[in-house]
């Protein structure tokens, strides 16, 4: 493969579509219930020649947030799939170095597209959990299976941070090592006529 080329990845896309498909399903499911249940009518109890009230219903007092909230979800899990489908479809390109820059996809909203590889302040490829950068711990527990390629840029007179994880990348870890060296060399290629000029 070559190694100035990260694809999106089909197999990963699909997986990543299905998993925001079942979750959006669940929570617009869940949505669908809490709403049939809280429409229902009080039940009366009915005995042997004695009709006893229902019970005084319980009432919860996040109640008219939880519908919402759950629909909003729902959306925004729709919105991923609907992102990690289309990638699938595509399988368009998740970066390239070409001519000294770095294009990147639209999705991983990079402020200058294309990045010229001077302005890449750190490029570091590791295990996903060691990188810079805050995450839960149960998100770094995760990680620790994962590879990733941590950029860290100036665009605009700011600094500003880019990761591109294997599981997103076809080729997995040994594609995104390659690129991450591909570009490692590019930026010492850059740096070696500035330094001969200094």
């Amino acid at each position: 493969m070559n190694p100035s080329i990260l694809h999106f990845s089909r197999t990963g896309s699909i997986l990543k579509m299905l998993f925001f498909l079942g979750v959006a399903a669940i929570a617009l499911v869940v949505a669908g219930l809490m709403h049939v249940e809280r429409e229902a009518p009080p039940q009366s109890l009915h005995l042997s020649g004695m009709e006893l009230p229902a019970p005084a219903p319980h009432r919860d007092p996040l109640a008219p947030f939880k519908i919402p909230l759950l629909i909003v979800a729902g959306g925004v899990c729709l919105f991923y799939a609907g992102r990690h489908g289309l990638r699938a479809v595509t399988r368009e390109v998740a970066a390239r170095i070409e001519g000294g820059r770095l294009h990147l996809h639209s999705s991983y909203g990079a402020k200058a597209d294309p990045l010229p590889v001077e302005a890449i302040i750190d490029a570091i490829f590791d295990r996903a959990d060691r990188l810079p950068g805050d995450a839960s711990g149960s998100a770094k527990l995760g990680a620790r299976l994962r590879h990733g390629l941590y950029l860290r840029y100036r665009a605009g007179g700011v600094t500003r941070e880019l990761r591109l994880i294997d599981n997103d990348i076809d080729g997995g870890t040994e594609q995104l090592r390659h690129f991450a060296a591909h570009l490692d060399a590019w930026r010492q290629s850059r740096r070696t006529p500035e330094a001969a000029e200094g």
